[in-house]
């Protein structure tokens, strides 16, 4: 994990394996309107995806940024 633990300690974190819960990869997708990528990373407020990125632009800096918002 790339998060300090404070930080990690204000977030709720899921992995999703496309390959065994692509029911739930599915589920994701439909309710958030992100096209599913893999790598991806979505945070997720009240139900709303406020921020994703994906393979090469997935970074720590740009994950910590994301969470002070």
């Amino acid at each position: 994990m790339f998060l300090e633990t404070a930080e990690a300690d204000k977030a709720r974190i899921c992995r999703v394996v496309v390959q065994s819960a692509r029911d739930v990869s599915d589920a994701v997708a439909e309710k958030t309107g992100v096209r599913h990528q893999s790598p991806q990373i979505l945070l997720i407020r009240n139900g709303r995806c406020i921020w994703n990125e994906s393979h090469r632009q997935i970074t720590a800096d740009k994950l910590k940024e994301a969470l002070k918002k």
